[in-house]
């Protein structure tokens, strides 16, 4: 199973190098931005505008809020596009690609085969985020100088870091989303729509007090974006939400893959009609 691991990350290689770099640039662009804010954008009321209302709450008064609300914001969404990528890329994209069939005369049950998956999906997700985070650490070094605000070199890369499990939630649920389904494409559409969903259902339903219950339901509500988060670090309470949850859809894909016709291109549950119907 370890040999799979390593043999799957040496092949995921150009992957890593081009999100880490994708993320280099992303940084590099957005805290670089901050200090060439003038002041009246900076004071501007982004609440107040219908518009930006609906991509949550953001703030460019302090560097603090314009990491939590803006930076981070969109980052969250953009490692979740990551996820879903890399969820639906194996197993489902192997059997798209006919490549799952060789992996499966190895030595291996089903259910090793998925942890092995689900461990280099773990550690595509940690490598993509330790570039990150080194990329925002190096950038804010060179920025310093220009900022008023109380973090260090060392918050922002453990704030960085700290969206691994919301990576990785993402991750198991297209993982599990890949082994229901007839193919890759409709994993990733499915997914998609999960992604697309939770972020702007999170915002939206946030514009209403009568709502805002249902707020919990989004992994968003649990990414580390607050100030607090970004100083002391993420809540362990959001940690073990998302941890959780990803480990439901882990074993979720664990059961679904062991009832799966890999090569079939069927959806699960046409399976369990045909068993029933003989």
């Amino acid at each position: 199973m370890l040999s799979l691991f390593w043999h799957e990350l040496r092949m995921r290689r150009m992957l890593l190098i081009g999100w880490g770099s994708g993320l280099l640039v992303f940084f590099s662009v957005y805290l670089a931005f901050y200090p060439a804010l003038p002041a009246e954008m900076r004071n501007l009321d982004l609440q107040a505008i219908e518009l930006y209302r609906a991509f949550g709450n953001l703030s460019m008064a302090t560097f603090e809020g314009y990491i939590g609300s803006t930076i981070f914001h969109f980052f969250s969404v953009l490692i979740g596009v990551l996820a879903i990528v890399t969820g639906t890329g194996v197993l489902a994209g192997e059997e798209d690609a006919g490549t799952l069939e060789l992996q499966m005369a190895l030595p291996l049950t089903r259910r090793q085969l998925v942890t092995a998956k689900v461990l280099e999906l773990a550690a595509i997700a940690l490598a993509v985020l330790t570039m990150a985070g080194i990329a925002a650490a190096l950038v804010f070094l060179a920025i310093r100088s220009q900022l008023t605000t109380n973090l260090d070199a060392g918050d922002l890369f453990r704030a960085v870091i700290a969206h691994w499990p919301l990576v990785f939630l993402f991750q198991m649920i297209s993982l599990w989303l890949g082994t229901v389904t007839p193919s890759r494409r409709v994993a990733l559409a499915l997914a998609t729509v999960v992604l697309v969903v939770s972020f702007l259902g999170y915002n939206l339903v946030g514009m209403s007090p009568d709502l805002e219950w249902l707020q919990p339901l989004s992994p968003f509500h649990y990414r580390p974006s607050t100030p607090d988060a970004l100083d002391g670090g993420p809540a362990a309470s959001d940690l073990l939400v998302l941890s959780g949850a990803a480990l439901v859809f882990y074993l979720l894909a664990i059961v679904s893959f062991e009832q799966r016709d890999v090569t079939v291109g069927a959806w699960l549950w046409t399976r369990l009609v045909r068993r029933r119907v003989v």
